[in-house]
């Protein structure tokens, strides 16, 4: 008797019960776009950021260590240290491997150029790593600097005997887009094509830039590099980041663990740390606080606009339940005056709600997902990442925004006096 109720009490004012799950089709639409661009947020405004440049800084640990004879302090730039170019393509094995987007070892050198002394500087313009199952990661200035003005065209692999120069020095020298200049050092020379005049607001702009290769046969150091930037996909910090900086013992085995395993710039310093012999690895404050600062505002941005969705939707659907519940005083009171319990009436429209509420989800989980990606892509320009987990969290949500909406009006209506409902009072 109980389904056969609610099936005639579903089929029946169709009007009202299609507004009830069109309420919740939209609001779970607008909830799922929302927290799937809140998901995707993460991982692609890190990468829009990384404009910024690299958010990690690798130098020899000589550099980090204050050498002192004396009273006679030796700075640390005149300490004669280099890194593996080699063991900078490991990086690419270690546990955050996925979390390393770029990775640009340099070599500075002093050089000649028209007479002049200049710095010259070496880089991976564009370098590529072989990886497990044939794939090839290619990183280099081109990919981690692009916060770079280049005024004419970055160097393409396998043309070594061309560069760049920085602004400044241009300037000063005279040289222009196009030109054949000479870079004399005391182990060999070479003409260089200047493609591009490079702004970057650093001491690049006083320097010739060409490839790493070329920079480490003029300067004799085959094999070597003075310092790396790298950029990596990290997690702004929080609570546990700040308590284990504070005192690592003060962890718990499980936050440990957890700390351990969540990409924070401090742990992806460390791996990198670890593979690169005789290095130290820290994390560039300015870079990494404000990717940190903008992630964190922009997802509680849309957490709180999903929030404010679920709950205005909510009392929209409270407004259509209200209406068509109240307009049902009478059969809630026939109902009782029957026999049946309180309970069991409750029962009855709660199941009615329930049925329309995950319908609703189900539809919004589907439309929810299209107008995400349409927002991450305009947003974008990339393919968003695939949410299965929010297709099956749709029909709960939609199922708790229904509840929500009608308890108040059910409970109303079934606090009702019986008798005067059925006498039209």
């Amino acid at each position: 008797m109980f389904w056969r109720i609610l099936f005639d009490s579903i089929v029946r004012r169709k009007l009202r019960k299609a507004l009830a799950v069109f309420a919740v089709w939209i609001g779970i639409s607008l909830v799922v776009g929302l927290l799937m661009l809140s998901i995707d947020t993460g991982d692609k405004m890190n990468l829009e950021l990384g404009s910024f440049g690299a958010n990690i800084k690798v130098t020899p640990v000589s550099f980090s260590i204050p050498v002192t004879v004396g009273d006679y302090s030796l700075n640390s730039e005149k300490v004669s240290a280099y890194l593996e170019e080699s063991a900078f393509q490991k990086l690419k094995e270690i546990f955050w491997r996925n979390n390393i987007m770029g990775i640009v070892p340099r070599l500075w050198a002093s050089a000649q150029l028209n007479g002049k002394n200049v710095p010259l500087l070496g880089l991976w313009l564009e370098h590529k790593i072989p990886l497990e199952g044939g794939e090839v990661f290619v990183s280099g200035a081109r990919q981690v600097y692009k916060h770079w003005a280049i005024q004419g065209n970055w160097p393409l692999s396998g043309a070594e005997n061309t560069g760049l120069i920085g602004q400044e020095l241009a300037g000063r020298l005279k040289v222009s887009l196009g030109d054949q200049v000479e870079v004399k050092t005391d182990k060999g020379s070479i003409d260089l094509e200047v493609l591009g005049i490079v702004s970057t607001g650093g001491q690049e702009d006083s320097a010739v830039i060409a490839f790493l290769e070329t920079v480490q046969k003029l300067a004799g150091l085959q094999g070597k590099v003075s310092e790396a930037d790298v950029s990596a996909l990290t997690t702004p910090e929080n609570r546990l980041a700040e308590k284990y900086r504070i005192d690592p013992k003060s962890l718990t085995s499980a936050e440990y663990e957890r700390w351990y395993c969540t990409p924070y710039p401090e742990n992806i310093a460390s791996g990198i740390q670890e593979t690169i012999p005789n290095s130290v690895a820290r994390v560039v404050r300015r870079i990494s606080e404000t990717q940190g600062a903008v992630l964190t505002r922009i997802k509680g941005l849309m957490i709180l606009l999903a929030i404010f969705t679920l709950i205005s939707c909510s009392l929209s659907i409270m407004g259509i339940l209200a209406s068509a519940i109240l307009d049902r005083r009478p059969e809630v009171a026939l109902l009782q005056a029957l026999g049946a319990k309180r309970t069991n009436v409750l029962a009855l429209f709660l199941v009615e709600v329930a049925f329309l509420g995950i319908l609703g989800g189900l539809l919004g989980g589907i439309t929810g997902s299209w107008v995400g990606r349409g927002l991450i892509e305009a947003i974008f320009g990339g393919k968003p990442d695939g949410h299965l987990a929010l297709l099956i969290l749709s029909p709960f949500l939609g199922l708790i925004m229904a509840l929500i909406g009608s308890l108040g009006p059910i409970w109303k209506a079934l606090g009702e006096n019986t008798a005067q409902v059925l006498h039209g009072n």
